[in-house]
């Protein structure tokens, strides 16, 4: 299976759709877990525009909603599977546009998801067992020349990462 998370109104071709929308191929709240999908069944996933919406906290949530996240994307992903993720870049104002949006993502943010990193970051106290290695960060539909420190060079961040 190839899963389109959070799929909303269009589904990537090829991909089966999660979400609330009635439309969706598999009809589920992400926030509660676990997702309707076996252990170890997707050989590759996507999301665009949606980890910035992951809250921190909701009741009867035991750890910050971003590992609960990231651990069911891992247990529902085969070792060795992609996920392409796509988020409003951290300095433009579409990452603060939406008052739905929970979280402003830097791109430094995709190493708390390697084991090793927060091992060797000194952060391996984090309650998680997510293991991740990004594979790729690109930018995507950039305004004019990036310059990291300029607000507005970009418009989105794509990564990729593999499960280990």
């Amino acid at each position: 299976m190839r899963l389109d998370i959070a799929c909303g109104q269009r589904t990537q071709p090829g991909y089966t759709g999660i979400d609330l929308w009635p439309h969706a191929d598999i009809v589920h709240d992400l926030f509660v877990y676990p997702w309707p999908i076996e252990t170890g069944t997707v050989e590759a996933a996507y999301v665009s525009h949606f980890v910035e919406h992951i809250p921190h906290w909701r009741p009867g949530w035991v750890k910050d909603g971003w590992w609960l996240f990231w651990e069911e994307v891992q247990r529902i992903l085969l070792p060795r599977a992609k996920i392409i993720v796509i988020h409003p870049f951290l300095k433009t104002v579409r990452a603060f546009q939406d008052p739905t949006h929970e979280r402003f993502i830097p791109t430094e943010t995709w190493s708390y998801l390697s084991a090793a990193w927060r091992r060797e970051a000194g952060l391996d106290h984090y309650d998680t067992d997510v293991d991740f290695t990004m594979t790729q960060i690109r930018s995507r539909g950039t305004s004019n020349e990036f310059v990291p420190d300029y607000w507005d060079s970009l418009m989105d961040i794509e990564v990729e990462l593999q499960r280990e």
